[in-house]
């Protein structure tokens, strides 16, 4: 979806896959995405709407500061490029990224995910400011896919997270396909 919107080819990650304590939060995301940039990023919830039990989370979208401006120039957004326009650009890439993902695995473990308007966290903020407060949850599952251009510098980093609650229900989700297999 990202390719046909900026008709350039992405590179997609392995996904990484970890159970990260809300302690340790902004350490895994300074381990991920590096502590000296300041990032932009746009969240969207996802729930289950069927009775597949209650996965759930957030999606995560973060943007580099270089990355925007390669964005906005890959979109060929030629208005003047203020707080407003950078807000609109990242809110519309993160819906293409974050919607085709998850709508993705949904289909995959045939649950029916419903999924919240994006949000913006931040923009242009230090990394370990970009999720205080945000997290309610203990533990949580993180996923993180990482995706880039050839010969740009654009990068995002999806990270998914599911609280321990939404793990129970995808746990179950999961044995439930394997045992009709």
């Amino acid at each position: 979806s990202l390719a046909r919107l900026l008709e350039v080819f992405v590179h997609l990650s392995v996904p990484r896959i970890r159970i990260v304590e809300r302690k340790n939060l902004d350490a895994a995301l300074i381990e991920l995405i590096g502590s000296h940039e300041s990032v932009s990023a746009v969240r969207q919830g996802f729930h289950s709407q069927n009775s597949s039990g209650d996965v759930r989370g957030e999606a995560i979208a973060v943007f580099s500061h270089m990355s925007f401006q390669e964005l906005a120039e890959l979109m060929a957004y030629e208005d003047e490029i203020d707080e407003n326009a950078e807000r609109e650009l990242l809110v519309d890439v993160t819906n293409v990224i974050s919607s085709a993902c998850l709508l993705g695995i949904g289909e995959q473990l045939e649950i029916d995910l419903g999924l919240t308007a994006p949000s913006v966290l931040g923009q242009q903020i230090p990394i370990d400011r970009l999720l205080e407060d945000h997290m309610t949850w203990n533990h949580a599952l993180m996923v993180e896919i990482n995706y880039s251009v050839d010969d740009r510098a654009f990068k995002c980093h999806l990270l998914m997270m599911m609280p321990e609650t939404a793990l129970i229900a995808l746990t179950q989700r999961i044995d439930k396909i394997l045992e009709e297999f």
